[in-house]
């Protein structure tokens, strides 16, 4: 089996509110080469978590809210997968359990033993790259862990929905706009579907990133149609503020098609396919991926916003 390659360094995110050991995590860890960043409330965090992508989280359980920033951590489609060690003293065994069952994957004892904490960091970076073949992007899990997902959901007898998002005309605007605007747009697809999941969806909900701008989403049947039209109406109302203001008065772009022709590109829609087994089994992977592929292309024929639910029997 290849290796994972090291990166020379990692960013850490820091949340301690003793000086002592905040001074002493920073000098460690950049004398390593890694980048630390440093939060302290719940909400100071998850900004840090958005901002810029960590590959660990080091939390002092001393902290007041640490239990909290554990919990909001992995609630986050695009951060929890993220590990986490915690500090806690030698003696206080019941915080080293509070911490394990509030979401943390790792625990290192007060006073700190640079070798160990460095060896723990190490290992629980390793093993979070190993298992999660993340999009580098938004964070979201890739297509490894999709089908990982799909298919242990597809042996479950619950109703799923496995939904394929894709957004119309996205190539024109990123050739139009570049990169960095259309990985901006990207980033806002993700959060709004996330956010979506979050608020009317199942705490086992699933979010994946296939890339580009491409994404598969995993829920229940009963939500499903608010989930997904509250994921349009977020998406038609936000994305004309990624339009130049003549542009988004217009309603349209200008841009030249794979032909060299010019033509008029109308504001991005977001399509939806979505595979359910609520109609008909699905008894692998294969079928699921294709029904949800199918749908979406269906729905791309429109000239709108919109999602497409599969009610087949056979």
């Amino acid at each position: 089996m290849p290796s994972i390659p090291e990166k020379e360094g990692n960013n850490i995110l820091v949340v301690t509110a003793d000086d002592g050991t905040r001074i002493y995590l920073n000098e460690l860890l950049r004398g390593e080469g890694n980048t630390v960043f440093e939060g302290l409330s719940t909400a100071e965090v998850l900004t840090e978590l958005s901002k810029n992508p960590m590959e660990l989280v080091m939390l002092d359980f001393e902290n007041p809210s640490a239990i909290d920033i554990c919990k909001e951590i992995r609630r986050s489609f695009s951060y929890r997968h993220t590990p986490i060690i915690i500090l806690v003293s030698r003696e206080h065994t019941m915080e080293k359990i509070k911490g394990i069952y509030a979401g943390a994957d790792d625990y290192i004892e007060k006073p700190i033993n640079a070798g160990e904490l460095l060896t723990r960091l190490k290992a629980n970076i390793w093993r979070a790259n190993r298992d999660l073949d993340a999009n580098p992007l938004t964070k979201l899990p890739g297509n490894v862990t999709i089908l990982r997902e799909l298919e242990k959901r597809i042996k479950n007898t619950d109703v799923i929905c496995a939904c394929y998002a894709d957004l119309d005309k996205f190539k024109e605007y990123n050739d139009y706009y570049g990169f960095e605007w259309g990985d901006k747009v990207i980033k806002h697809t993700a959060q709004i579907i996330s956010t979506t999941l979050l608020g009317l969806g199942a705490r086992d909900d699933f979010l994946g990133h296939i890339g580009g701008d491409d994404f598969i989403f995993i829920t229940g049947w009963e939500g499903i149609s608010d989930i997904c039209e509250k994921i349009i109406t977020e998406f038609d109302k936000t994305i004309p503020d990624f339009y130049r203001p003549e542009d988004k008065t217009r309603g349209y772009i200008v841009v030249k098609d794979r032909r060299g022709n010019v033509t008029a590109t109308a504001i991005l829609t977001i399509s939806i396919g979505v595979a359910t087994n609520k109609f008909r089994p699905f008894h692998h992977v294969g079928e699921i991926v294709q029904a949800a592929t199918e749908l979406k292309a269906y729905a791309k024929t429109f000239a709108k916003s919109i999602h497409v639910i599969d009610r087949r029997k056979s």
